[in-house]
């Protein structure tokens, strides 16, 4: 029951009570209230639940053995009381529900009272996906599987109210004959477009007694043309002329209006056609009501606006896949099947209700189409293939299966296929605007992701098939226009997940169309636009995804679209750079903001091998690739790896100066991997040579200066220098702060090292802010499930442990430790200190046996990555020991 609701004094859960009820009727031609016995089995309790409460808002009296049947009761004794005394048993059906005991003993019997004494006895209620049994396939139903609750709320109060008789009955004989030239058939299994219908009542209904006028827009195929014939079918009996139009051409719109004004006698057959035109507006004007004009196949609103009429009170429906109707109509999205509503079809219409799975899987390959999925499930009822064989068939030779009229719908315009539909359009879209055709193509040829369109925009100069020219000035919006226009393309604006404010502009192609215009160009066509696409995608990607998180939205726009480019592209020597290039910016933002070191790794090897292979082992952008790699293989903890890619880099860049600021990043980042291996006297001169040229050429208050600043402090405090230590640290956090902001990433990692140095200084008061403060930031730019936030959340627990907290430290604990096991990996050295931070507070509240393989496990981590006499490995042993 809702909350707040209540009915005739009956306190909310309590039980419902049969005299309550018992008896009461309602006047003035309202629906009679009346007893319910909801059938139902336990899977499907919420259903049955809201559904009761629906008909208690309807005003009847619902039966759940539930709300009734207190603890130790007699369920059959109760169920045959209510079962024989209810008005009718509704049931509630699933495939669960068909083959419970209980309630199949309940439906038979409500069925064979149906049979033998009130037809209406029995009402079904079909809230999931299942095959009918025959013997209540010929009832008529309720069906609300994937309706929204509005929409379902809507449908099952109609469902009910429609069991009412009317309040008056006229003489057949009385009644206005109506008109109709509607020759579409509403297919057996039309289905999935209830909540479309209801939207469509309410805009025709919304123009208060002048003509409203309301455009079914979606993609071609969706099955606008069959919904527009199922609402006049419908609604057969509320117009005196329902009439179809056909909208192809200026001539059949003209010649199918002026038989609407010969059948209701406005002109005569013998008049001037364009006399009788104007009669028809004049009359449509004046008495339009309780006419439904259908306009089928509108190109746009121009095309047909000279025919609308112009006032009055007629009901016009328009299909179009054109989408800019907003200035003249009301407009209702069909939208294409859901995965389970394609899967239901395609079981219905082949009658193989055993093959859900394959049905499902089918649903998806064809994108929900209703036209693809008609056409399949034609071809494998006349052939008697399976669902799963005609999968296989579409995926071995889709454009055959495609264009195989012999199995197209007879009601879809001239018995088209799905292949000649998508192909007449982009035809009719290439008429119309150079760019469309080919921006398509390269579109079809991209990854199946919203593809956003600052990449042709910006990239348009590296583009082949003419694009480079012909989307100059302002041809790329007029290309977009052009395809959606013919329902090639949807477009819609994509909030960034992190910032809702930044929207990028988008476009997508649905997989059947993609299909249809890859099937547009040979081999050697298809491979010089996929070699621009990589070109462009390379020149648009953002190139410092590290430093600036406010190119994160666009990398992540790229992302896929980008590798996907990179799995299809063998990258020969015309585009291996742009290839490289790439490669390099996705894997460094793989690699700085997702965390994916995996994914980054294979593409810094490959970024590395094109370019020593294309430019030479000593070029400058060889070094790129090679510090890049290293820096990788280093955050894997692969230290051994990194060291020599680090020293070669180093060497090459100091051949091309030893006080550029390229040679600073080399000796600090080998410096950093020296201080990892526990070198720490090699590595402070290298830190020291750093800070100097970065001071030197970049300036004092540069990032660069004050990571150097950092990475010198963090080895003075390991050399238990303190003092020294720590104006360094403020520094850095100063020029961080000032110059990136209060909440870069690298701001982050400043307040992060102050407060490691303030604890280790034994001022854990005042450490512990900061640590808070810098898992804030990370948090928020990185995300929860980032390495560098698992770092902040593994400093501030050995902080929390360190004042005794343990109950604070130990979720912390455990969540940076899923962290880094998820994204490093079980065999990492952060994962084994994570795992000896972890046993540190287990050890601490006395649980040695959970303490003891979480020691062991982080110790053969070390010893095997870092060595037997590393001096976290040594820690780490002395804390093994140390349980005795």
């Amino acid at each position: 029951m809702e909350a707040g609701r209540r009915c005739d004094g009956i306190a909310e859960g309590a039980p419902i009570r049969d005299h309550v009820f018992a008896g009461m009727r309602r006047t003035g031609g309202s629906p009679t209230v009346a007893n319910f016995f909801v059938s139902y089995t336990s899977s499907d309790r919420d259903w049955a639940h809201w559904i009761a409460a629906e008909l208690l808002a309807q005003g009847h009296v619902p039966h759940v053995h539930e709300w009734e049947i207190e603890a130790g009761g007699n369920v059959l004794g109760w169920m045959e009381q209510h079962h024989d005394a209810a008005d009718h048993v509704l049931c509630v059906v699933s495939a669960e529900y068909l083959k419970a005991p209980y309630s199949t003993l309940e439906r038979q019997a409500a069925i064979w009272r149906a049979a033998k004494e009130r037809s209406d006895f029995v009402l079904f209620v079909v809230v999931k996906p299942c095959a009918l049994p025959s013997l209540i396939e010929h009832f008529r139903r309720c069906e609300l599987i994937g309706l929204p609750m509005d929409a379902a709320s809507q449908r099952f109060r109609e469902f009910m109210t429609a069991r009412a008789a009317p309040p008056t009955v006229s003489f057949p004989g009385d009644s206005v004959v109506a008109h109709s030239n509607i020759s579409i058939n509403v297919p057996r299994f039309f289905m999935g477009r209830d909540d479309a219908m209801v939207e469509i009542e309410a805009t025709l209904s919304s123009g208060g007694g002048r003509a409203a006028i309301t455009t079914l827009r979606g993609m071609r195929g969706v099955g606008k043309t069959v919904l527009a014939a199922a609402y006049a079918d419908k609604h057969r009996f509320d117009y005196r002329a329902t009439w179809w139009i056909r909208a192809e051409t200026v001539d059949t719109i003209r010649a199918d209006l002026s038989a609407l004004a010969w059948r209701l006698g406005w002109a005569s057959p013998d008049a001037p056609q364009d006399e009788v035109l104007r009669i028809t507006a004049e009359r449509l004007r004046a008495e339009g009501e309780g006419i439904l004009l259908i306009i089928d196949n509108a190109l746009d609103r121009d095309s047909i606006a000279g025919f609308l009429p112009r006032g009055g009170a007629a009901h016009v429906l328009i299909t179009s896949n054109a989408h800019a109707w907003k200035g003249g109509a009301e407009e209702v999205e069909i939208r294409l099947w859901p995965r389970d509503i394609g899967a239901e079809f395609l079981l219905r219409r082949t009658g193989r209700s055993d093959e859900r799975d394959a049905a499902l899987a089918l649903s998806d390959a064809l994108g929900g189409l209703p036209l693809a999925l008609e056409m399949g499930a034609a071809y494998c009822e006349e052939l008697g293939l399976s669902l799963a064989a005609y999968r296989a068939r579409f995926d071995a030779t889709p454009a055959e299966v495609m264009d195989d009229a012999e199995f197209a719908p007879a009601d879809y315009h001239d018995r088209m296929t799905v292949a000649k539909t998508f192909s007449l359009a982009i035809d009719a879209a290439a008429e119309r605007h150079p760019a469309a055709e080919p921006l398509l193509v390269a579109a079809a040829l991209l990854p199946p992701e919203p593809i956003p369109l600052f990449l042709f925009e910006e990239g348009r100069e590296k583009l082949a098939d003419g694009l480079d020219t012909l989307l100059d000035s302002r041809g790329l919006e007029r290309a977009v226009a052009t395809l959606r226009r013919f329902g090639l393309v949807d477009r819609e604006e994509i909030e960034d997940e992190r910032d809702p404010a930044v929207r990028t502009d988008t476009i997508r192609v649905h997989r059947l169309i993609r299909m249809a215009a890859r099937w547009r160009r040979d081999e050697p066509s298809s491979k010089a636009i996929l070699h621009g696409l990589i070109a462009a995608t390379a020149a648009v990607y953002p190139d410092d995804v590290y430093n600036d998180p406010n190119q994160w939205p666009r990398a992540l726009r790229l992302d896929t679209i980008a590798l996907g480019l990179l799995d299809v592209v063998d990258a020969p020597d015309s585009v291996g750079l742009s290839c490289a290039v790439l490669c390099n910016g996705v894997a460094n933002y793989r690699h700085s903001t997702l965390g994916d070191y995996t994914a980054a790794r294979a593409l810094f090897e490959r970024a590395l091998a094109i370019r020593e292979k294309v430019l030479g082992t000593e070029h400058r952008d060889t070094t790129i690739s090679m510090n890049d790699l290293a820096g990788l293989l280093w955050a894997q903890g692969d230290l051994a790896s990194a060291r020599p890619l680090f020293e070669r880099t180093l060497a090459i860049r100091e051949t091309v100066g030893a006080k550029h600021p390229a040679t600073a990043t080399s000796l600090n980042n080998l410096a950093i991997l020296l201080r990892a291996q526990g070198d720490v006297a090699a590595a402070r001169p290298l830190f020291e040579r750093a800070l100097a040229i970065r001071e030197s050429v970049l300036g004092a208050e540069h990032p660069l200066t004050a990571i150097s600043l950092d990475n010198l402090a963090g080895l003075l405090r390991a050399q238990g220098d303190f003092a020294a230590a720590r104006p360094l640290f403020e520094r850095a956090l100063a020029i961080q702060e000032k110059v990136l902001g209060a909440e870069h990433r690298d701001t982050a990692i400043s307040i992060n090292n102050l407060a490691g140095l303030l604890q280790a200084q034994g001022d854990l008061i005042a450490a512990r802010p900061l640590y808070e403060r810098a898992l804030a930031i990370e948090e928020k730019v990185l995300g929860a499930e980032h390495p560098t936030t698992a770092s902040s959340l593994s400093n501030l627990a050995v902080l929390l442990r360190a004042q005794g907290d343990l109950t604070a430290a130990r979720p912390l604990c455990e969540r940076a430790l899923a962290i880094r096991e998820k994204v490093l990996g079980g065999e990492h050295p952060a994962t084994a200190t994570s795992l000896n931070n972890l046993a540190r507070i287990l050890h601490a509240q006395r649980n040695l046996a959970a303490a003891r393989p979480l020691y062991e496990r982080a110790l053969a981590i070390c010893e095997k990555s870092l060595g037997a006499e590393h001096p976290t490995t040594t820690t780490i042993r002395a804390n093994l020991a140390s349980l005795g």
